[in-house]
């Protein structure tokens, strides 16, 4: 539906708007429909009509008029440009005018969108750090490049600490350069330099199971144990760490490197360091990157992979360090095969910063509230806080990028968000990453894009990303929001139940106070500078365009494609009118079946099945996915392995 107070009503222009007519010379010479452009054509360009201004008649002088608008706003080529009013004009007349009907925005400051200390808790204090440097990586070339070299730099004596959900010991940081070490070799040779090497693996029940260990595409079971052993071989210190819940995992992906020469920093974000996550802006696959290897002749290895890092320079590297050092000194055991690691002395925290900048930066952290850490046994949901003040504080647009886009805790701020006239632009992975789970997958994302969209349908845009030259999906595993290109927010929590009750993550809300005058939808508007770049360079990215043009956020909107339609790398999809079927019982049987492929997979089976796979035992090489007809509802039980919801 059209917003602004000028076209609200009309039902001509609602008509274009929903592409059903168009405003034409020969139609509509003279109509009220007609003065209404013109009037949004002045205040966005009082010198374009110069002659007779806002009369309704069609003429000549409108027609160059809306030639103009074509051409500067919407980027038609000049070649291209007719006469008609279409779908594009008025509906980007109707977000300019909108955001130029709402009243002037008030001073910005970091409190507005940063969780203050009363709506943070007692988790860390100050509740965020000032006279930051954050820099925003986009796909992993950039971060694992800017690695390699602060991993270079450090002397005997100095320290790196590193977190993940995943490790792949041949993993090149630098795949570009021939002879270049794998991450576990590179890291081997800090230890036997002097630096002070520590990582915590997560322990999934695959790679803590005493027994060999297979190794599992898109999962970390035999992966983190090579790494993990590699590096204790080494001298370093190394732990695979299963203290989560049921079905739960340690999704964070940080690294915190303390260098004499060069100063701390920290890295966190969305990258793990393995395989098929190397990739650049072009998106092409080339041959350097490390694919996933098949598993059960499919191949799950994806193509193309988009995702966002922050590395962060000041005050704010000592709280990430302290949510690090607080899981690792835990002294509960972590694992069958790991005892409490030697604890990290608070004398080896971050010293001072030696960059300041502009961003005030909050930690924020999921921890579980099932008493997995001593430290907090009550768990920690500063993510879902901190997601949930900036959906209700965005006024103008909401860009979130998300592997799910699942029900979570935030659908519903996000369906209220759309309804009081905030654009709601979502991209997503088109298709899910593990074999035999597309449907479900499907169904979960639909259930949940369906509630946001109900409020207000015109205002939710959905896409997803494909090479330019080809359908072959450019996978999406960012986990972002940014919001009235004040406020960003990067980490590894996904918008899914499971991300925000059950998993540990680790995420940063940045508020830059490097605030300068912009535009939103040709109104003025204060900006954050980094955070507006950011938003501009990815859309420049996703579209192959010039990041100067998306510096109006309401208008880079107007230039994405819509229905169906594809641009650059961005491509558009509706959200479904109508749930998709799924065989919830044969989509468990053939999941089973795929654990039956492993090895030692009757020790396996009730990882995931519990006293259901008691039959494993007394019938060794039976047919694991009979087990599917004994499971009393799969969807339940689907849903629980997938997207599991941690009740406190």
């Amino acid at each position: 539906m059209l917003t602004c107070t000028l076209f609200a009503g009309d039902t001509l222009l609602q008509a274009v708007a929903d592409d059903q007519d168009r405003i034409s010379r020969t139609r509509h010479r003279r109509n009220p429909a007609v003065r209404k452009v013109q009037i949004a054509l002045l205040d966005r360009d009082p010198g374009c009509l110069p002659r007779f201004g806002a009369d309704g008649d069609y003429g000549d002088e409108t027609a160059r008029a809306v030639a103009r608008f074509k051409i500067e706003v919407l980027g038609v080529p000049p070649a291209e440009v007719i006469d008609d009013v279409g779908p594009l004009t008025v509906r980007t007349l109707d977000e300019l005018q909108a955001a130029a009907e709402r009243p002037p925005e008030p001073g910005v400051t970091p409190e507005e969108w940063l969780l203050t200390g009363a709506e943070l808790g007692p988790f860390r204090s100050p509740a965020f750090t000032r006279d930051n440097v954050v820099d925003f990586f986009v796909d992993a070339e950039a971060y694992y490049n800017l690695l390699a070299d602060r991993l270079d730099a450090l002397l005997a004596g100095d320290r790196v600490l590193f977190a993940g959900w995943r490790f792949s010991p041949e993993q090149l940081l630098r795949p570009t350069v021939t002879g270049s070490p794998g991450v576990l070799d590179r890291l081997r040779k800090l230890r036997a330099d002097g630096i002070v090497v520590r990582a915590l693996l997560y322990g999934s029940h695959f790679s803590t199971l005493p027994v060999r260990r297979p190794r599992v595409p898109t999962l970390p079971s035999k992966d983190n144990f090579d790494f993990r052993t590699g590096l204790v071989d080494a001298g370093a210190q190394a732990i695979l760490d299963a203290r989560v819940g049921h079905f739960g995992s340690h999704h964070q992906k940080c690294a915190v490197v303390q260098g004499a020469a060069e100063g701390p920093c920290a890295f966190v974000g969305g990258i793990d360091v393995c395989l098929d996550r190397w990739d650049n802006g072009a998106h092409v696959d080339p041959p350097v990157r490390q694919r996933e290897p098949d598993f059960l002749g499919t191949k799950i290895s994806l193509p193309g992979w988009h995702d966002v890092q922050c590395a962060v320079f000041g005050p704010a590297v000592g709280q990430i360090w302290q949510s690090l050092v607080q899981r690792w000194n835990d002294p509960t055991p972590p694992s069958r095969i790991d005892a409490p690691p030697v604890p990290v002395p608070q004398s080896e925290a971050p010293g001072p910063p030696t960059r300041s900048g502009t961003q005030a930066v909050q930690v924020l952290r999921t921890l579980t509230c099932k008493g997995v850490y001593s430290f907090l046994p009550g768990g920690e949901f500063t993510v879902t806080a901190a997601y949930r003040k900036a959906i209700r504080r965005a006024r103008h647009y909401i860009y979130i990028e998300d592997q799910y886009l699942w029900p979570s805790p935030l659908v519903e701020d996000l369906r209220d968000a759309a309804g009081r006239g905030v654009q709601l632009i979502l991209v997503t992975a088109r298709d899910f990453d593990a074999p035999g789970l597309k449907d479900a997958h499907e169904a979960l994302r639909t259930e949940a894009l369906q509630r946001i969209a109900s409020a207000a349908p015109a205002r939710v845009h959905c896409f997803h990303l494909e090479q330019a030259a080809s359908s072959a999906q450019i996978y999406v595993h960012a986990k972002l929001l940014i919001a009235d290109d004040q406020y960003a927010a990067a980490g590894s929590a996904n918008l899914n139940f499971r991300s925000h009750t059950t998993d540990s993550e680790l995420h940063l809300g940045v508020f830059d106070t490097d605030l300068a005058d912009g535009t939103m939808g040709g109104a003025p508007h204060r900006v954050g500078v980094s955070v507006r770049d950011l938003r501009a360079q990815i859309w420049g990215e996703h579209l192959n365009e010039d990041p100067a043009l998306h510096q109006d956020a309401l208008a880079g909107l107007a230039r994405m494609p819509t229905g169906g339609g594809k641009t650059g790398h961005l491509v558009s999809f509706a959200v479904p009118a109508q749930m998709p079927a799924v065989d919830w019982r044969e989509t468990v049987r053939e999941l089973l079946r795929s654990i039956q492929h492993m090895e030692n997979w009757q020790l396996l089976a009730p990882v995931v099945l519990g006293p259901l796979a008691l039959p494993v035992t007394l019938v060794p090489d039976m047919d694991l996915g009979v087990l599917a007809d004994a499971i009393p509802n799969p969807e339940s039980f689907l849903r629980d392995l997938l997207n599991p919801r941690t009740v406190c």
